[in-house]
């Protein structure tokens, strides 16, 4: 039994005759016949009794109708959502968000675009560190993910380029420079610094590291945090000076002010990440609506 046959049977079954049934399926009267006694062999039982004025069901009949439409039915439900998965339209996506929230304003506006072109794609949203995602990505746990660095030149990723910017000295507003504010990085060698710990985002450290040496700074760490959130109330509480991203002046309390110096010229720039072969239709749309929002929209 196939659902060619059943359709043949349900639509005999409508129009209480095969020679209507086998015009309205465009098939010829013999083969419709054939397909309905190949049926009731399978059944081991008639699904209809034959009189001059056509057919009508038997009870095994009416049952099989019951069953019949409703397998139809859920085999037309299912080829349509297939093919809504195909567009983009249905289905889920796993995306994960930084845990600095630095992007917050354009994440916030490209989810709810994306919810209102997609309202049938259920989405999980992760808050993890570049280096996590990076891990995830290729396990197929993570479906994307707005990230602050990629391996440089590897074929397993693709990415478009969404926000840059640049870092600042943040520090407690009550300080009193001796010698007046520093000019430079070298400049802070004599306060307390706090400190991002490697293993939190050993190549954002890194860069960071790169970019002291070259000004001849050597951070005196005082403590350390983990994210923006844990460096700001570091800082709001005097345990000392930090680097942090333009856009945490945002959130941060009165009692944090922030400069720019002319050494500090570490930028940030994120991006969304995904693995080159994920050809997901809905990954797609996502990044689509990610690309427009940020000027970068995606070819191919």
């Amino acid at each position: 039994m196939d659902l060619r046959q059943l359709r043949y049977f349900v639509a005999v079954a409508q129009h209480g005759s095969i020679s209507l049934a086998a015009q309205a399926v465009y098939i010829a009267q013999p083969a419709l016949t054939r397909q309905i006694q190949a049926l009731e062999e399978e059944l081991g039982a008639t699904v209809f009794e034959r009189s001059a004025r056509g057919v009508r069901l038997t009870e095994v009949g009416k049952q099989l109708l019951v069953d019949a439409n409703r397998l139809l039915g859920d085999a037309a439900a299912t080829v349509e959502r297939a093919q809504r998965v195909g567009r983009g339209e249905i289905g889920h996506l796993s995306i994960a968000l930084p845990v600095m929230l630095t992007l917050r304003p354009l994440l916030t506006e490209v989810l709810r675009i994306f919810r209102h072109e997609a309202p049938g794609v259920s989405l999980t949203l992760s808050h993890l560190l570049s280096d996590t995602q990076l891990e995830w990505l290729p396990t197929g746990r993570l479906d994307a993910g707005f990230t602050l660095f990629r391996p440089p030149d590897d074929p397993a990723f693709e990415g478009i380029p969404i926000y840059s910017e640049k870092m600042l000295l943040a520090y407690p507003a009550d300080w009193r420079w001796e010698g007046g504010p520093p000019a430079s990085l070298r400049d802070l060698n004599a306060v307390d610094f706090i400190w991002l710990p490697r293993n939190a985002a050993p190549v954002w450290h890194d860069k960071l590291i790169h970019c002291f040496f070259k000004a001849g700074f050597v951070p005196r760490a005082a403590v350390q945090g983990v994210d923006v959130a844990s460096m700001l109330t570091l800082v709001a509480a005097g345990m000392g000076c930090t680097v942090l991203p333009d856009s945490a002046t945002r959130a941060a309390p009165d009692s944090v002010a922030f400069m720019e110096l002319p050494d500090l010229d570490v930028v940030q720039h994120w991006e969304l990440v995904w693995r080159a072969d994920n050809k997901s239709a809905l990954l797609r749309r996502f990044i689509d609506v990610v690309g427009a929002y940020a000027g970068n929209p995606v070819k191919g």
